[in-house]
């Protein structure tokens, strides 16, 4: 990396500073534009953000910003690694009707993005379809968004299971357990 490791760092500031000082979750696009630079595999990039949540997870900072650190590292990967176009389960896009001015049997149709699956708390449930968070589309989604990075998903679920557990007190641990952690493989003994 060389000369480019000061701006990698960079990036990296970006995403904590997203996830701690300003609370929120966003793509971090300076990290993007410098991983397309570095022609970063996704394999690479998984053990960036490996190091990165570890590195987070050491200093304390609370689940919330575990979670948002992992999302936005999460929409990097899908932006690096997911080929535009992709057609799969949730990114195909859907026509709908779109009745403009005039007759209605001259329907026009227009693109509409597919639903995201992301948490809504304090119920934690999915945006896109309603089920418990993480529901079988955003299990899918994760395991390929975080690739074989299996301990950086683990940090992230454990720490999206300790937010839940905050804001669902009557929630039975051991349903906590399998809903958030119980469906990732496990290695092979």
């Amino acid at each position: 990396m060389g000369s480019r490791l000061g701006a990698l760092g960079d990036g990296l500031r970006d995403v904590l500073r997203a996830a701690l000082v300003t609370q929120r979750v966003a793509a971090p696009l300076r990290l993007i534009g410098l991983c397309r630079e570095l022609d970063l595999g996704p394999d690479a990039f998984d053990l960036l953000g490996h190091h990165l949540l570890g590195a987070l997870v050491g200093h304390r900072p609370g689940p919330d910003a575990l979670v948002r650190a992992g999302g936005a590292l999460g929409l990097a990967r899908r932006e690096l690694f997911v080929p535009h176009g992709a057609e799969s389960d949730d990114t195909v896009r859907v026509l709908r009707p779109h009745t403009g001015r005039g007759n209605s049997a001259n329907a026009r149709y227009r693109a509409t993005k597919p639903p995201e699956h992301l948490p809504s708390p304090p119920a934690w449930t999915c945006t896109g379809c309603g089920q418990e968070w993480p529901c079988p589309v955003k299990q899918s989604q994760l395991l390929a968004e975080f690739g074989g990075a299996r301990a950086a998903l683990a940090v992230y679920l454990g720490s999206c299971l300790l937010a839940a557990a905050r804001d669902l007190p009557g929630l039975p641990p051991a349903h906590a357990r399998d809903r958030f952690l119980g469906w990732l493989p496990r290695r092979p003994c």
